[in-house]
């Protein structure tokens, strides 16, 4: 499509009566779409996303083609927003295509995919230079716990929204052996940490030049880790403190959950929609539930060393311990680099895992690593480098009722989940995505009529033409006008016949009309249609 007509993308996505929003960052990004998701689906919006997870231009392009009629145009939706996830290595190919996105959710920056991103200063610059074709409207929702995601491109006048953790319950009492951030992003003086959640996120300062964490708008005043499984967080926002309960476990989910309810509160969405991320389920590869033979399967992918390492506190957390299969593969002509599983806190969790199965092409390396955390003798960890036969040993191993947990690289994950496929446990992503999306449409939403969410003075729903009906005129037909032959039956000399006139054609929306409101039939069908 894009080689054939560049500019359709860009003129599709400013077809979005309400805008768009893009979430980009190192990890979390698909999680964030997904709550945020359900809450603009709760407060009454229709969200357009890219939930399969491609995250690239192509992706985006195929997300829209998708939603368009058979004309290109996208079906006339007052309530259609823009909910992108874009990858961070992408975000300039982008967004040229975007001329105004309403904001830009950047949810932390980890080093990650060393062959494409060297290190996170390189993604940093990228990400900074590409802002600064944004207009100036365009909010930045930032991650305030990260240093460099909070100083990211400081000197734009774009508002700014940050996102963080006031509650210190959770926070480590000494550095975390992950963090790779340990430097000021303006005067490359070492950071003082007083709170570290993980990585190198926390309550930061700069004893060289001042520079400290801002403080947030949105933020977490009270955090419980519910074992393996949810989180319940206390959120405070600018106009309220509501209290939500997030199905998926660990501390990177309840940053997600806060990334998501920012968004959501720039959109003015309103507070009874946060309630929804507790319908969230878990994306594939993100937690991602399976019943096989009488025991829950769980599929977590982990790409880079904080991911890993944050997954397994998540599994781990509670110091019970549990049945896993650990996965690490390099992938051809991608990913070659597979020494980051040296920065993977696996020492922490020694001993909670019992009888280890791991597996991929890179399975013996990862045996090594093992060994050096302080895991049982290599003779105690079952090595098979196929990830079948590796699921299949690890799923003999789990006594019926219990979990297994499957935390790996992309392709192990891949391999077994193709497998589930083809015996029946699973569908293809994009079959599992069309049946969520059918689910949502069928759910009741709030009507949020009296309080729709406003957008910035420049992003306005495009106008649309009412179908109203033409007054008619009657037109007196001379003899010499008539069809004498042919297949229609003329019509007899002066004869009348009822003609449309011309002279005043329907208006645009009238000035103070509600766009957000239904215009007629067509309108209610849509309404209908969606579930409202």
């Amino acid at each position: 499509m894009l080689r054939v007509d560049p500019g359709a993308l860009g003129g599709m996505i400013a077809e979005l009566a309400r805008g768009c929003v893009l979430v980009t960052g190192s990890n979390g990004k698909g999680t964030t779409c997904r709550m945020l998701a359900q809450i603009m689906r709760a407060g009454g919006l229709h969200p357009v996303l890219n939930g399969e997870g491609s995250n690239q231009l192509s992706g985006l392009a195929t997300t829209m083609v998708a939603h368009a009629a058979p004309t290109g145009r996208l079906r006339q939706d007052f309530r259609a927003i823009g909910l992108f996830e874009v990858d961070e290595g992408s975000f300039p190919e982008v967004m040229p295509h975007i001329r105004h996105p309403a904001a830009i959710v950047v949810t932390n920056l980890f080093r990650d995919q060393l062959d494409r991103y060297f290190e996170p200063a390189y993604i940093m610059g990228l990400l900074e230079r590409t802002m600064r074709s944004l207009p100036p409207d365009t909010t930045l929702i930032l991650n305030a716990d990260d240093p460099r995601i909070a100083c990211l491109a400081a000197d734009l006048p774009n508002p700014r929204l940050y996102f963080g953790m006031a509650d210190t319950g959770p926070c480590r009492s000494e550095p975390d052996p992950t963090s790779d951030c340990p430097r000021c992003p303006r005067c490359g003086g070492e950071l003082a940490y007083s709170s570290v959640f993980y990585a190198h996120l926390g309550h930061w300062a700069c004893p060289g030049c001042g520079l400290a964490r801002p403080e947030p708008d949105i933020r977490a005043t009270g955090i419980e880790l519910i074992g393996s499984q949810s989180t319940r967080l206390e959120i405070a926002t600018p106009a309220a403190t509501t209290v939500i309960s997030v199905p998926l476990p660990g501390l990177y989910n309840a940053y997600n959950a806060l990334a998501a309810v920012a968004a959501a509160t720039q959109c003015q969405l309103p507070e009874e929609s946060l309630q929804a991320v507790g319908e969230i389920t878990a994306g594939s590869y993100r937690m991602e539930r399976v019943e096989v033979d009488g025991r829950d399967v769980y599929l977590a992918l982990a790409k880079n060393a904080n991911g890993y390492t944050e997954v397994l506190r998540a599994v781990l957390g509670d110091g019970l311990p549990k049945r896993m299969l650990l996965g690490l593969n390099t992938n051809p002509g991608k990913q070659p680099d597979t020494s980051w599983i040296w920065d993977v806190d696996f020492d922490a969790i020694a001993g909670l895992v019992l009888v280890p199965v791991v597996s991929g092409n890179r399975a013996a390396d990862l045996a090594v690593r093992l060994k050096y955390a302080g895991w049982p003798d290599p003779g105690d960890v079952i090595v098979q480098p196929d990830p079948v036969a590796a699921f299949q040993a690890a799923l003999a191993a789990t006594p019926p009722g219990q979990p297994l947990w499957i935390v790996s690289t992309s392709v192990v994950l891949s391999g077994i989940r193709a497998w589930l496929r083809r015996h029946g446990y699973v569908r293809e992503l994009w079959q599992e995505f069309a049946r969520e999306q059918q689910e949502q449409a069928r759910r009741p939403r709030l009507r949020i009529r009296p309080q729709a969410p406003a957008l910035p003075a420049s992003v306005q729903p495009r106008p649309v033409r009412r179908r109203t009906a033409l007054p008619l005129q009657t037109v007196e037909l001379p003899a010499a006008d008539m069809p004498s032959a042919g297949p229609v039956r003329p019509l007899v000399a002066g004869s009348t016949v009822s003609m449309p006139t011309t002279a005043d054609l329907p208006p645009l929306i009238a000035e103070g009309d509600d766009p957000a409101a239904p215009a007629g039939r067509e309108a209610s069908i849509e309404d209908r249609g969606a579930g409202l």
